[in-house]
Parts: structure tokens; C-alpha cells; sequence
């Protein structure tokens, strides 16, 4: 690496303390999201992020980081509820021009940043990169790279790793240059890095000790990194060995690297202030398109504004609402209905999806309908709701990732651009009256594409409250609250929830008043209750007919917290040992759960028969039913519950109070207060007379308010 750098291993993470330390905002941002990407260091990747981001104004990054945390960080939370002008900095410098020493700023970092518990050990000691005596006679004698990458490309796609370690071995023994490391160590990371990896460190060690002067060092850096997946820090070797390059040909050769970047990353107008057109290689469309945009914005201000670092998302929305639409009219439909949504996976949401494609398919509201999926296989898991839609693959629009795109969808970011493109080509072919889209993504899919084809009226369904998207990993939510507060100023784009909690909980993350365009539709059901009494449901699974059963059905994933469920139902043992537990669904958590039930003792207590197709038979069984999830939209669960007659203890987050009458049908505990849920819980087992009045309450309620007439009789007026 360059004189100021560490080891290779280390090096973004350096870069990122740096610009954190020395208030380089945006270049903390953009370090700081690629090591969050890999999942490394997240906690205090994601507490840089929210701090730089809060710094600058950019609420919608910070949103996001935010929601990682279970407790915002106390500095944080200081940061957030600031005065306005307190909080916010004008934007600073950039880190490729500053000069500073890896210790010195590693060690102010652990003396003074909240979060400096978070660094890891091993940066307590910073290691420089002692070049290498490297002789004519050897160089002539190491490996070429054009040999080495056809042997590591021949080694990953058998996934031999052992074999891949012997040659990285013998390269480094052999002191081959960095441009035959390079292929060993992209290779390397293909297969997978485990902490401590010799055969890896070694290279990334012989890469950086290779003696070779200032601007070829920036530059196999920049490659190097550029590959490993660490963009914004190949762009800032690039734009330092942009400073000591003295030649014009030297310059160039950056200048189209960064250009290349820039146009991978989808960032454009990065460094447009020192790119040209000729340094793409090729016409851009895009590139032309939004420097036009951004000028028509910003006047005569130099193009290096604010308007730059606006996220790719965002800035393809406002250059098709501003300027690509231009006079464009809206098509005369056909009869048609366009269903837009993720899978036909396990979910409530897809489940209403699959309801709602059938209703309409068999039904004469329309000629055709239509359905397009982000991702779909008959028999794999995103198919598990095809019998219920009555769809197979040839029935369905895939929405894949590969193909190329042209403009304007190529503003849109990574596999945005193909999904859009092709969403587009059969909106324009099929010219459809509706688009109903099913959640934050594809509702935005679905807008870009039909407001280009010129589609009257799309509709964008939120089935969960804003914690679920604001959880993910992917940047481009930080841009949705932007583009949805633009978007919900059109005629043709209606928004609808699931639920009031949906609908409030979206209106914060938009930060608009939440008015008429904020409409509520329950989902709806029809249920067919078993003929067979409790006794009978309870044996008919291999339960005990004369205990008591507290019982779910869930996805054993993180935002349902199932070890939390496994928690509280071991408290609940300790004050009834009579009680049984049933838990349906599968999931990555399943076995976490059974070994916790396993090491309690309670074993013997537990049944998990996994996901099955007669959910109301195991409802059926059921004396109460608990739900502990960390977010919720409007879970289907406990409307399906409460058509069962089971009274429901569940923690009050997003909509669950809206399933069911607390206090008459069940009752509604504080999040996360294991203690509350098992004590209330412990009363309601031993209160048979409020449970069967509840249960008699439950199905009559649920009747009324989410019953499949009312629900597509919702969806056909907003239609």
C-alpha cells in the first residue's frame, strides 16, 4: 500500500476512522456503508453512518442506521433531538488530499469516539508495509497474471480451496507481483475468508510489501479494492494517485478508472468536476442526462453541489418527475389488472397476494390479470403460496436480474435497472388500467415503469410498518422516503396500508402529515373452523387433552423473535410445569429454539411439527396464543386466531392491536416484557371463564371486520 496506509487488511477500515475523525462526512458515509456491507463491524459501521449522516442532513441514511441498533446509542440520540442548526455541519473537505498518520489517528479514535469499544483488537497495533527486496531474476522467473487468473478462475469454479491456498503459498514464496496476487486473492475471497486465514493474509501481505512506486501502488490498490468489493475506497486511491501522477498518460488512465467507478456504482456525477465525456469511453446517456439535470437545478453553481451526492435512487426519481416525463401522456387501457410484488414465499403478505391474483383471475372485474415477481420457481420456497394463487412459472412475469437496460431505466440503481426495463416492456405491450404493487420496493418499480409507459393508475399496498424495509442492508432505502414523498403528490399514484399503525408509522418515516391519501384496508379471510372440539384437535397432534396449550404459528426468523418466545415460555413453566407449547412454522432460528426448550428441560413440553397446511387444526388446539414479535404490519396470525375462537397475548408493536379487542379477545403487553406476558398469561390459563368468553367474542369480531367480502370489495373500489 501507499506510505500512509496499513496492511491491506485493515486499510478501508483505517480510511473510514480517518474521515469519521477528521469530520470528512460524506467520505465517511461512503466507507463506512462498504464495510457494512460486508457485515463486518456493524455495529460501529452503522453508528459512523447515522453520525455523519445526521451531521449533513441526509435523514433518510440515518433513518436506516438507526434502525440497526435496539437502543440508539446515547451520542446518537444526543445528535438526533438537537436543534437543527446545532446538529448540522456544512460539508467538509475530502479525506484523498489530507495527511495524517494511521496511529496517531487510530489511538485519538479509542480515546474519544462513543463507539471506540467497538474497534477490533488487533488494530490496537498498526502494521506499515515493509517493502520487499524483489531482484530482476526474480521478477523474470514469477508467474504471469494472465496464468494465475486462468488457474483461480479454474479453482473457484470447482470451489478447490485447498488447491487455491497451495498456490497462493507458492506465489508468495515465489514474490510474484501485485497484478498475479491480485487474481489469488479476489479468488480467495470468492470461495470465503474465515478470521485468520494464513494463505489470504499472506498475500494480502506480499501484495502490499511489493516494491513499486507512488502511482502504480494507488492504482493495483484502487483494482484490488475495486474487486474486493471496497469501491469508495479504490475511488480514494484513485484520486490520490490522481495528485502524484505527473504524466498526462498517467492522469488519463485514472481519470477513465474513475470513470468506470463511477458508472459501476451509479454514481455518475461523482468527480465531475475533473471527468469528462471522452473518460467513459463511450457515450453516456445517463451521465448527460442528470448533468443536465443537476445544472438546470443548481444554475451556474460549479457542478461539485449537493445535487451530486444525492443517492442514485433518489436522483433517477427526480430527473424522471422533473424533466423525463416532459409532455408524455398517459396510454388508453385496456381492461387489465397488473399484480407487482416480491415472491409467493411463506409471509402474510404474499398469502394476501396469492388470495387476491385468484379473486380477481376466476372473477369479471377485468379481462386479465396479471402477475410479475421479483423471484419465483415452482417447488421452491418462493413458490409456497402458488396452489393458493393457482399459478405456475409459465403463468408469471419474472423480474430478473440479468439483461441490460436503456435509458431511462439505466439511471435506476444495481438490478433495478433490468426488473424496471422489463416491467416496462410488458406494462407498455399489455397497456394495463391498474398496477397494484405489494410493498416499498416493487411499489417503486412499479411507478418508475408505469409512469414511463403511462399507466392511469398505480397502486402501491404496505403490508408492514416501517421498521421491516428500514432493517435491511440495501442503500437504496435510505432513498424511499424522498422518492415517496414525491410520488404521493400525483394523481396516479394511490397508497394504501394495512393497517393504522402502517399507515402512522409511514408517515413519520416520510415525514409528511398523515391525511386521505393514507388509506387503511384490513386484510380479509375466509375460514373454515374445525368440526372437532379442543380435546380432539390437541390429541389429534399428539398433545395432552387435559393441559393447558400456549401456542404460535410464525416464521422462526429475527423480527419474530422466537428465542424470546422460548424465553418467556420457560418463565411460564416455572409457575405451571402443566403447560405445553406449541410452535408452527420453520425457519434459520428453529433449532436455537429447540435446544433452548432442550436445555431448560422442557423437551418433552415442546412440539414443533413445521410448517404445515392445516393451520386450523393446530389453532384448534390451542388455550392461547402468544405473538412476540419485534415489528408487525397487520399480522395475518392473529386474525386467523381470532376466526378460531384463541384469545392472544402479544407485544404491542405496529398493528397488532388493531386484530383483535384488548382486554375482551386478549390482552396487549409492553415490548419485550417477558415478565408482563408471563404473568398475564398465567392469570388467563387459570381464568377458563374469560377465555370462553373471549373466544366467542374473537370469531364474531373477526367476522366483521376482516372478512374476505370486505376486503375485496376494498380492493375493488380502489381498482
Amino acid at each position: 500500500m501507499t506510505a500512509r496506509w496499513p496492511l491491506p487488511t485493515d486499510a478501508p477500515l483505517v480510511a473510514a476512522i480517518v474521515a469519521t475523525r477528521n469530520r470528512f462526512w460524506r467520505d465517511a458515509i461512503a466507507l463506512w456503508r462498504d464495510i457494512f456491507r460486508h457485515g463486518s463491524n456493524d455495529a460501529l459501521a452503522a453508528g459512523c453512518i447515522a453520525e455523519a449522516a445526521l451531521r449533513i442532513g441526509e435523514q433518510g441514511i440515518a433513518d436506516q442506521m438507526l434502525d440497526q441498533f435496539e437502543t440508539v446509542p446515547d451520542f446518537l440520540d444526543r445528535i438526533l433531538h438537537a436543534d437543527g442548526a446545532a446538529s448540522v455541519e456544512p460539508p467538509c473537505g475530502d479525506l484523498a488530499s489530507f495527511a495524517f498518520r494511521p496511529d496517531e489517528e487510530i489511538a485519538a479514535f479509542r480515546a474519544t469516539h462513543p463507539l471506540a469499544d467497538q474497534l477490533p483488537d488487533r488494530l490496537n497495533s498498526v502494521q506499515q508495509a515493509v517493502p520487499l527486496r524483489v531482484s530482476p531474476l526474480t521478477r523474470l522467473r514469477a508467474p504471469k497474471a494472465e496464468r494465475v487468473a486462468q488457474k483461480v478462475a479454474a479453482l473457484v469454479e470447482r470451489r478447490d480451496g485447498d488447491a487455491l491456498r497451495r498456490l497462493a503459498t507458492d506465489l508468495v514464496e515465489r514474490r510474484a507481483a501485485p497484478d498475479a496476487l491480485h487474481w489469488a486473492i479476489l479468488g480467495i475471497d470468492a470461495l470465503g475468508v474465515e478470521s485468520g486465514d494464513t494463505a489470504f493474509d499472506a498475500l494480502l501481505s506480499g501484495f502490499a510489501r511489493y516494491p513499486l512506486g507512488p502511482t502504480p501502488r494507488a492504482l493495483a490498490d484502487a483494482r484490488l479494492y475495486r474487486g474486493l468489493g471496497y469501491p469508495a475506497f479504490a475511488r480514494l486511491c484513485l484520486l490520490e494517485a490522481m495528485q502524484q501522477a505527473g504524466r498526462a498518460r498517467d492522469r488519463a488512465k485514472i481519470r477513465r478508472r474513475l470513470a468506470a467507478l463511477a458508472a459501476e456504482r451509479d454514481r455518475w456525477l461523482d468527480d465531475c468536476a475533473i471527468l469528462s465525456a471522452s473518460d467513459f469511453g463511450s457515450t453516456t446517456p445517463e451521465r448527460d442526462a442528470l448533468l443536465a439535470h443537476v445544472r438546470e437545478r443548481s444554475g451556474p453553481a460549479p457542478l461539485q453541489t449537493e445535487a451530486v451526492s444525492v443517492e442514485p435512487l433518489e436522483l433517477a426519481f427526480d430527473w424522471l418527475l422533473d424533466t423525463g416525463l416532459g409532455e408524455a401522456e398517459q396510454y388508453a387501457p385496456d381492461n387489465r389488472l397488473l399484480m407487482v410484488g416480491n415472491t409467493l414465499g411463506c409471509g402474510g403478505m404474499e398469502r394476501m397476494l396469492a388470495r387476491a391474483y385468484r379473486h380477481f383471475s376466476d372473477g369479471d372485474s377485468f379481462e386479465r390479470v396479471d402477475l410479475a415477481l421479483l423471484d419465483y420457481a415452482d417447488g421452491a420456497p418462493s413458490a409456497f403460496y402458488a396452489d393458493e394463487a393457482g399459478v405456475t412459472a409459465e403463468d408469471i412475469l419474472l423480474l430478473g436480474r440479468d439483461g441490460d437496460a436503456t435509458m431511462p431505466f439505466s439511471l435506476l440503481p444495481g438490478s433495478w435497472k433490468v426488473r424496471a426495463q422489463r416491467l416496462y416492456a410488458h406494462i407498455h405491450d399489455t397497456r394495463p388500467r391498474v398496477i397494484h404493487a405489494w410493498n416499498d420496493l416493487t411499489g417503486l418499480l412499479a411507478a418508475y415503469a408505469g409512469l414511463v409507459a403511462g399507466c392511469p393508475k398505480i397502486i402501491v399496498h404496505f403490508h408492514h410498518t416501517p421498521n421491516v424495509p428500514l432493517s435491511g442492508r440495501a442503500e437504496t432505502i435510505a432513498s424511499y422516503p424522498a422518492v415517496y414523498r414525491k410520488l404521493r403528490t400525483r394523481l396516479d399514484i394511490r397508497t394504501v396500508f394495512c393497517a393504522e399503525a402502517a399507515a402512522r408509522g409511514y408517515a413519520q418515516w416520510w415525514r409528511v402529515p398523515e391525511d386521505e391519501r393514507f388509506r387503511v384496508l384490513y386484510n380479509g379471510f375466509d375460514w373454515n373452523i374445525p368440526a372437532i372440539g379442543q380435546a380432539q384437535a390437541k390429541d389429534a397432534i399428539g398433545l395432552a387433552g387435559d393441559r393447558p396449550v400456549v401456542g404460535t404459528v410464525l416464521r422462526f426468523s429475527g423480527v419474530k423473535q422466537p428465542l424470546l418466545w422460548a424465553e418467556a415460555a420457560i418463565a411460564l413453566a416455572k409457575d405451571a410445569p402443566d403447560a405445553q407449547f406449541l410452535m408452527v412454522g420453520d425457519g434459520p432460528l428453529r433449532s436455537a429454539v429447540a435446544d433452548r426448550f432442550a436445555e431448560a428441560g422442557l423437551a418433552a413440553s415442546l412440539h414443533m411439527p413445521g410448517q404445515v397446511d392445516n393451520v386450523p387444526d393446530y389453532l384448534a388446539a390451542m388455550d392461547l396464543f402468544w405473538l412476540t414479535s419485534r415489528t408487525e404490519g397487520l399480522p395475518n396470525v392473529l386474525i386467523e386466531a381470532q376466526f378460531s375462537g384463541v384469545p392472544i397475548a402479544a407485544f404491542d408493536v405496529g398493528g397488532i392491536g388493531e386484530t383483535f379487542v384488548a382486554g375482551e379477545t386478549g390482552i396487549l403487553v409492553p415490548p419485550d416484557d417477558i415478565a408482563g406476558l408471563t404473568h398475564r398469561s398465567l392469570a388467563l390459563l387459570r381464568d377458563q371463564e374469560w377465555r370462553d368468553a373471549a373466544s366467542a367474542k374473537a370469531v364474531a369480531q373477526a367476522d366483521e371486520r376482516f372478512s374476505s367480502s370486505a376486503f375485496f370489495e376494498g380492493l375493488r373500489n380502489l381498482y
